[in-house]
């Protein structure tokens, strides 16, 4: 499943169909779902994209109430990234949220796993540089983020570049690929926890140990625990925890069996994303 220089076999596991070592018993949407579960977005649909130094935008909503900028999954550049996107404001409308929701293009398409987390925090933080301009034209607007998989990744970078310049309302992690320590309140963090609660009032944490692209693949490919299988482990400190208070772990085991569900209409938990978000307003 996995080659001697530690890049996936084949094609990545979100955007296209997931393989599974046969130990880890997936179900068939496991299998396929992550190329195939998504509703259609319009050619058109609202796009930051941070692929470059400069970011570029297309259709961004007016001066919106509210906006939730969404991270697309591994190897989820393109159409199929816009197609998360979309099927995410669906199923959030259909919940009771209408608010849009606007895709962030961001360096997804690349077999290295490492190069994948480098690109994720450079965009992540292309973004918190973006926002801090949006904001200034566009200050009565909540800002929420979220992000599938390795496209949970960036959300953090954001937030924690962002270190209270800009307020974020919510930030919504899918099956994270993000090892579960990264957010904790240590010398060895890679995202500040201090910072991610000066920027953000909540950042949910959605996680299944029935998805085993998190809590299998992961887990082999990178010799870590994943946030998106069994949430944040910050360990024992003589200090208190050093989990950030913003923090909220949310396990959706008995709901979501397969790692793209999340936001997916009748298979995902597109209620509690929707209420945990409306919760915060």
């Amino acid at each position: 499943m996995l080659s001697a220089t530690g890049t996936l076999a084949g094609t990545g596991v979100v955007g296209a169909s997931a393989v599974q070592p046969a130990s880890a018993e997936p179900t068939p949407l496991e299998l396929t779902n992550c190329a195939t579960v998504w509703e259609s977005a319009p050619e058109d649909f609202p796009q930051v994209d941070v692929r470059e130094s400069e970011p570029t935008t297309r259709n961004l909503p007016e001066s919106p109430a509210e906006v939730v900028f969404y991270f697309v999954g591994w190897t989820s550049e393109g159409q199929i990234g816009d197609d998360q996107a979309y099927t995410l404001q669906q199923t959030l409308q259909a919940n009771g949220y209408d608010h849009p929701v606007v895709t962030v293009q961001w360096e997804a398409e690349t077999l290295l796993f490492s190069t994948g987390e480098d690109n994720a925090d450079r965009d992540g933080r292309r973004l918190a540089d973006f926002l801090r301009g949006y904001h200034e034209d566009n200050p009565e607007t909540l800002i929420r983020l979220a992000g599938l998989s390795l496209g949970g990744r960036p959300p953090l970078a954001t937030l924690d570049d962002l270190d209270g310049d800009v307020p974020v309302e919510t930030a919504s992690l899918f099956g994270a690929s993000v090892d579960d320590d990264e957010v904790c309140d240590d010398a060895n963090a890679t995202f500040s926890a201090s910072a991610i609660d000066a920027t953000a009032d909540r950042v949910y944490n959605y996680h299944s140990r029935e998805d085993n692209t998190i809590c299998v693949f992961y887990d082999l490919q990178t010799f870590r625990n994943g946030l998106g299988c069994s949430g944040i482990d910050c360990g024992w400190s003589l200090f208190g925890d050093d989990t950030p208070e913003s923090w909220v772990d949310v396990d959706v085991t008995d709901e979501i069996e397969s790692h793209c569900n999340y936001q997916v209409p009748e298979v995902g938990v597109g209620d509690r994303i929707a209420a945990d978000i409306q919760s915060s307003d």
